[in-house]
């Protein structure tokens, strides 16, 4: 259904079927809880433009857990994240397993990833955290998965670990969101020969990022090609991975939570693969948005602080 509408009508069906309206008599919290789970010393830009760009979108409640020695920076960003130092590089202590767990209770969707790094007690902890997601919430928890999160799933050492976790989650409540290396990375670790495949394979929705951004589930395809901009800057994925962050937890709300009732109903599936869509679409609207003032002097700071434009352009300020 979703592929024979127009750009206009998918952002459209997005704010009847999935956004929740502001209503005074929901609470705090009901219309998202966000964790981006990344960060360590030498990365901590990637985690925050990911977490930001779900607070700007409309997240409730947007947390960062991250390597200890990357907290003081991410916090010094913004004092509008929550920042949590649980995760440890190797050689630097024990991870806090409660802490984690604790937090991870109380989030609707997980972002893993962003500024995450290669060090290997780090990729062991984010392998922790899935298995804990997959097993304790049965795999209902929604996650996004980017940057070294996907490195997880191509990296033979980590690859079959990691993709029968993965594979235990209820369909559709994984997202993969690689870029044209890490797609054909992954592709050539699995054999597969096109994005549908490896949809198939984990139960997944892909967004192979590109100069037309394609969303792959089941056996369809829809495609984004919104206008947006020729000069890239690093962590616009960030700024992508934050938006379906959010439009997750809104999907959430309306289809787990069902906190308001919609004009038009989806299916779970259609609504993730609706979810992605709005995210590249917003995040295109971003690129154009900061390219428009700012010519090639843009940096990742002027797309990523335009989500909030960007969302009553292309949807409304509902």
């Amino acid at each position: 259904m979703l592929s024979r509408l127009s750009h206009k009508e998918l952002l459209h069906l997005a704010t009847r079927a999935v956004i929740p309206p502001l209503k005074p008599e929901f609470h705090k919290g009901q219309c998202g809880r966000i964790c981006i789970i990344g960060g360590c010393e030498d990365y901590t830009g990637a985690p925050y433009f990911s977490a930001h760009s779900a607070a700007l979108f409309g997240a409730d409640l947007t947390h960062v857990m991250c390597e200890l020695n990357a907290a003081q920076v991410i916090k010094s960003y913004t004092p509008n994240l929550m920042v949590h130092p649980y995760l440890r590089e190797s050689g630097s202590g024990t991870a806090p397993v409660d802490k984690i767990q604790g937090l991870l209770d109380r989030m609707h969707v997980c972002v893993v990833g962003p500024g995450l790094g290669r060090d290997r007690a780090m990729l062991d902890s984010v392998i922790d955290v899935l298995e804990y997601l997959a097993s304790k919430h049965k795999g209902e928890t929604p996650v996004v998965l980017d940057a070294d999160g996907l490195f997880l799933i191509s990296d033979e050492s980590y690859s079959d670990k990691v993709c029968n976790i993965l594979r235990s989650f209820k369909p559709g409540r994984l997202v993969l969101t690689p870029n044209v290396v890490e797609f054909k990375r992954i592709m050539n670790r699995f054999g597969c020969k096109s994005g549908a495949e490896l949809a198939r394979e984990l139960k997944c929705v892909v967004v192979q990022k590109g100069k037309t951004d394609q969303i792959w589930y089941s056996d369809s395809v829809l495609e984004c090609s919104a206008k947006g901009t020729d000069k890239r800057v690093g962590g616009q994925g960030d700024t992508l991975t934050g938006v379906i962050a959010t439009m997750l937890a809104y999907s959430r709300a309306t289809c787990d939570f069902k906190i308001w009732d919609p004009s038009e109903n989806l299916e779970w599936l259609d609504m993730v693969v609706l979810s992605c869509y709005v995210g590249s679409a917003v995040t295109r609207e971003c690129a154009r948005l900061a390219y428009q003032k700012h010519g090639r002097a843009m940096q990742t700071t002027d797309v990523n602080d335009r989500v909030g434009e960007a969302y009553v352009s292309l949807l409304g300020d509902t």
